[in-house]
């Protein structure tokens, strides 16, 4: 697969280094916007702000966690290999 940077200007594609490609070969375009596009039209548009995020997803499977099986988490691994690997 060949990647090819540019910009789009009054209606044609000019490549940021010269490419060669045979003539008549179908090609697929792939248009990904940059960041910095996106966040000015969403800027523009809904009162997007640019601020970084202070959250962090530190602690959020807590509610899923069951204190009973905290005892059993020491030497759990080497109780799981010991038990998938044992000699029979």
């Amino acid at each position: 697969m060949l990647v090819i940077t540019g910009i789009f200007d009054d209606g044609r594609f000019i490549p940021d280094s010269p490419v060669n490609i045979p003539q008549k070969k179908k090609v697929v375009v792939t248009i990904e916007e940059k960041n910095e596009d996106l966040l000015l039209q969403k800027g523009r548009s809904s009162g997007f702000t640019t601020e970084p995020v202070t959250h962090t997803a530190f602690g959020r499977l807590q509610a899923y966690a069951n204190p009973s099986l905290i005892p059993a988490e020491q030497g759990a691994w080497e109780a799981a290999t010991a038990e998938k690997y044992a000699l029979r």
